[in-house]
């Protein structure tokens, strides 16, 4: 392959015909361009923490992965009520895929530990009997489906995204579905959903998320934004500590097009995306929600303690 002279101008698309997240992953880490001081905290420190099961659920019922980042929100409340039940939910590092090192300038640190990351995977499939395992970070989905193809790996489970999850569960019991929103929503896609698998007829992250929307009764106003699709815009947690004005800049700026698109919430699938943001859009008066308790208000059910978005949660 050409190496190519730019650094991430041509953003999603190469003209050398290069996957664009690897040429702009790897210029940032040989550059430096991000200017990330080196004693930055890194996200690896996930990489650290020891294997934990976050909730035991049924025997023989999903086995989900919180990943590293099971405590940036309180995932062991999100990801309760009827569509949770019966899960089990592990997290810590021998399960973080290590794409948010990517963040920070640091994008062989996935490539790298990819093997050892299916491997553990793999070992708690078969530990809880399961054939598949549903991811709750959009970033660890990706990484055993994209990036595992690309780099070879054979994945021995079956990887489900936590919004197939919900799709499916929403189709197999469309009789729960007790208080139909009936409101308008806007969309944080979150950045790691660029490198979703896509191609031919496969469903990805979006068709899942507009046909949960249809059922519980949501109208998305993303085709009015000015910041979607392929212009959407980060949620800034890779410069929050180290550009602080700068990040939350852009969140503003992504918040009021949601606003100004008549989105009367703002929905994210990504647990750092809500972490990073909630504080922003509660000042700018638009509700952010969590897509579990966006779909647990459709059920009938109580959000608990956490809320919407975990306001004066303690978050750990």
């Amino acid at each position: 392959m050409k190496e190519c002279i730019t650094c991430a101008a041509c953003n999603d698309f190469c003209p050398l015909g290069a996957d664009p997240w690897d040429l702009i992953a790897r210029r940032q880490e040989e550059t430096g361009v991000l200017g990330i001081p080196p004693d930055a905290k890194p996200s690896s420190d996930w990489l650290t923490k020891p294997a934990t099961v976050v909730r035991r659920g049924k025997p023989g019922g999903p086995l989900i992965s919180a990943g590293g980042i099971y405590e940036v929100v309180p995932q062991a409340e999100f990801l309760t009520g009827q569509v949770f039940e019966d899960a089990t939910i592990i997290g810590g590092g021998p399960y973080a895929c290590g794409f948010t090192e990517t963040h920070l300038g640091r994008a062989s640190r996935p490539v790298k530990f990819l093997p050892q990351f299916i491997e553990n995977l793999a070992k708690a499939a078969e530990e809880f009997g399961v054939d598949e395992i549903v991811f709750t970070h959009d970033a660890c989905y990706n990484v055993a489906t994209t990036l595992a193809m690309q780099q070879g790996i054979e994945v021995p489970f079956r990887p489900v995204h936590i919004l197939e999850y919900i799709r499916n569960w929403l189709r197999d019991h469309p009789d729960r579905i007790e208080n139909p929103l009936g409101i308008s929503i806007a969309v944080q896609g979150g950045c790691t959903t660029r490198y979703a698998p896509k191609g031919g007829d496969r469903e990805i992250w979006s068709d899942w998320l507009a046909e949960i929307f249809e059922m519980i009764g949501v109208t998305s106003v993303e085709e009015k934004r000015t910041y979607t699709g392929e212009d959407r815009l980060c949620c800034g947690c890779g410069i929050f500590h180290t550009q602080h004005e700068r990040a939350v800049e852009i969140q503003r700026r992504n918040i009021q097009d949601a606003a100004d698109a008549g989105g009367e919430e703002l929905v994210f699938i990504c647990p750092a995306c809500i972490t990073v943001m909630r504080a922003t859009c509660r000042k700018m008066e638009l509700e952010p929600i969590y897509i579990t308790q966006l779909v647990k208000r459709a059920l009938g059910e109580e959000l608990g303690p956490a809320g919407t978005a975990a306001f004066g949660y303690p978050v750990k």
